[in-house]
């Protein structure tokens, strides 16, 4: 190695490298509107999903180019077209967007690990049955963990935490049916129970037999967002008759306003009885189907502390029943 030069910053650039002038006048911006360039149609249309004007972008296209010293579009035709080299930088791009998408995964990923950052996924109905009171003493048990919760569906969960994206994820046990390769355990034991308007023929009785439900009208969650709606239904179907349903919502809370200001019934987690509604009446069910709060991970990606950690949510879930 020549120390003369390594220790002089006015010596000359070693032979070669002055060829190297692209990469400080490439950027990643360039790349990214380029790639939204080579699927649009037009400079028009790919300005407007980037939200900028056509003249700059045509600016950065042409800047581009003479970087690169390459003809990226056939400009004879009316329409974007691509030559082959654009082709290939277009494929590229592609290699780029998803290797820096990955890296950056991976040292944000590290840092959570590091500094203590963990990511519940959880469902909002969560909040009714000891949620609100564990999240605060989980803080205080482990101050120098950072908490995220994120509210998610219950498929959405599960993606995230195959795609590293929540460490742990917060679910009905209709959503822990046929999960592999993740695993769920209970944090909170409940039963379903019919939430009937205080107004029907209905809301005085002790108990209810499925099969008294069988002419009743039904709002149920979405079949998209949750399991629990299939899983309902398939209680119904074994007992004989099939559900009348005839609105399905994505949020609890509109579910029993629902029942709050109409008609129709809902068959749903006993705890959904720890806000008190109104006009609704939660009846306990003859039958027996889970309503359990459960915690689903990845057994992969599992640690001391996580498993700690739902050990510590169950226990505080659990504690103000006792």
């Amino acid at each position: 190695m020549d120390l003369n030069f390594v220790n002089n910053i006015h010596s000359p650039a070693p032979t070669g490298l002055n060829k190297l002038h692209w990469p400080e006048k490439l950027s990643m911006k360039m790349l990214r509107y380029f790639y939204v360039v080579s699927y649009s149609q037009s400079l028009t249309q790919a300005a407007e999903k980037l939200h900028i004007s056509k003249s700059p972008l045509s600016t950065q296209m042409r800047d581009l180019e003479d970087i690169l010293e390459v003809e990226l579009f056939n400009r004879d035709q009316r329409n974007i077209q691509l030559t082959s080299t654009g082709i290939l930088l277009r494929d590229e791009c592609e290699l780029i967007f998803k290797q820096l998408d990955q890296s950056i995964s991976k040292v944000t990923h590290h840092a959570r690990q590091h500094y203590g950052h963990i990511r519940l996924g959880i469902v909002s109905s969560v909040f009714w049955a000891g949620f609100g009171y564990a999240s605060q003493q989980l803080r205080l048990q482990y101050p120098e963990i950072q908490f995220e919760f994120i509210e998610l569906s219950p498929r959405h969960q599960k993606q995230a935490l195959l795609n590293n994206e929540i460490d742990i994820g917060i679910v009905r046990y209709a959503d822990t049916i046929n999960i592999k390769p993740l695993q769920a355990c209970n944090l909170y034991c409940e039963s379903m129970a019919v939430a009937v308007p205080k107004n029907h023929h209905l809301s005085q009785q002790q108990s209810i037999n499925l099969l008294e439900l069988i002419h009743e009208d039904f709002v149920m969650l979405s079949k998209q967002n949750s399991a629990s709606t299939d899983f309902v239904v398939q209680h119904c179907l074994i007992e004989g008759f099939n559900p009348n349903i005839i609105q399905e919502v994505i949020e609890p809370m509109t579910l029993m306003n629902i029942v709050d200001h109409g008609d129709a019934l809902a068959i749903v987690p006993q705890s959904f009885n720890h806000w008190h509604w109104q006009n609704v009446q939660v009846i306990a069910l003859l039958q027996s189907i889970s309503a359990n709060i459960c915690a689903v991970y990845d057994p992969l990606k599992i640690n001391n502390e996580k498993q700690a950690l739902i050990q510590s949510l169950h226990f505080y879930m659990n504690q103000q029943r006792e």
